[in-house]
């Protein structure tokens, strides 16, 4: 059975480029769900430490990225037929 490196808040946010206060918002609104991307170290004790798998970790948020992304390109196409049929 395949057991993920789990890692701190902070070394998380580091390798994430991010800040932990990022995290904790990503925690907070769901984009990292709770089981798949971090744990409490103390799953009984709400103020636990969280630990993160990393790996999971970025596979949702090259998603977030590449959502973002295709967003971006599907408005800069309507805007230019918009342009074009004006």
């Amino acid at each position: 059975m395949h057991h993920p490196k789990l890692v701190s808040q902070r070394e998380a946010a580091f390798a994430l480029s991010t800040s932990e206060r990022t995290l904790a918002r990503l925690r907070a609104t769901g984009v990292l769900p709770i089981g798949r991307c971090w744990q409490r170290k103390n799953p009984t004790n709400k103020n636990s430490h969280c630990l993160y798998n990393l790996e999971a970790c970025l596979d949702v948020l090259s998603g977030q990225a590449k959502a973002a992304e295709l967003e971006q390109d599907l408005l800069s196409q309507s805007r230019v037929q918009e342009l074009g049929e004006g």
